[in-house]
């Protein structure tokens, strides 16, 4: 107990090693597999999200809070290393190898002496190349150009996802303003449906088309709807302080609610109405 009770790791790595090692380790670490830990990676990304859609740049609890939410998730990229490495398959350097290989592979135009035009340029040849890998691993090249989407992504990402790849062959609004016409058009065809499969139809289409519109107008859409439940959640609390102030829920009518949500909006951001 005494040399654990002095074990001062150096880095996170040398930290999962000795958490992983065998009679002298953690119990819990040590029962830890790649497919128990996913739902941690899950929680973890989830986290880092929500952190970065509540930072505020230079604010130092912001700041700290983004850094902590980081340094969980890469402790679960160190727990997975660790795991490989245990079985002797591969390590956590061997992971940094890999993907310093494949940036430098993927930036010709950085690190070697293609040029390029722009950002568009540098997605269809990072397009390009990846197929080129694909053909070297000895795997087919993907046939069509929506094959290989991973099956992990949100129904929001794997939209965006859906827009961006279409967009790099032209198919494409020549500008913001038909996309939101397409919105505008989409929301008249709800409107206008009755049954529940047609509505449930047109429903998924306005979304997908809100989430073309807001990739072409370089908003993310994760991060614009975790604010605004930010901003939600933080004036309903003060609706919620109201109705507990003249005693409670069935006190208050949706008009002075409605009120109490006008208050809050206008005391957390007066100049927007």
């Amino acid at each position: 107990m005494g040399d654990a009770m002095t074990f001062t790791p150096t880095t996170l790595r040398a930290l999962m090693s000795a958490l992983r090692k065998p009679e002298t380790g953690c119990p819990w670490d040590l029962k830890q597999d790649h497919q128990t830990l996913a739902k941690y990676l899950r929680e973890e990304a989830a986290e880092v999200l929500d952190a970065l859609a509540a930072h505020i740049p230079g604010d130092e609890a912001s700041e700290a809070h983004l850094r902590e939410e980081l340094g969980d998730l890469w402790l679960q990229v160190v727990f997975h290393a660790q795991l490989a490495a245990d079985r002797g398959a591969w390590d956590l350097q061997d992971v940094e190898e890999a993907i310093l290989t494949k940036l430098v592979r993927r930036h010709p135009h950085v690190f070697g002496s293609e040029t390029v035009n722009g950002s568009d340029q540098v997605l269809a040849n990072w397009e390009a190349i990846k197929q080129g890998e694909r053909v070297a691993n000895g795997l087919e090249p993907e046939r069509r150009l929506l094959d290989g989407i991973p099956a992990s992504l949100s129904p929001m990402e794997e939209a965006l996802e859906i827009g961006k790849r279409c967009a790099r062959v032209g198919f494409e609004w020549p500008d913001l303003e038909g996309v939101l016409d397409k919105v505008v058009e989409e929301i008249a065809e709800l409107q206008a449906e009755s049954s529940a499969q047609r509505v449930e139809e047109e429903f998924g289409d306005v979304i997908f088309s809100l989430m073309q519109w807001a990739r072409k107008k370089g908003v993310d859409p994760d991060r614009a709807l975790r604010r605004q439940m930010l901003r939600f959640k933080g004036r309903f609390e003060k609706v919620e302080d109201d109705a507990k102030a003249h005693g409670g829920w069935d006190q208050r009518t949706l008009e002075q609610m409605e009120a109490a949500w006008q208050a809050a909006k206008k005391a957390a951001d007066p100049i927007r109405k």
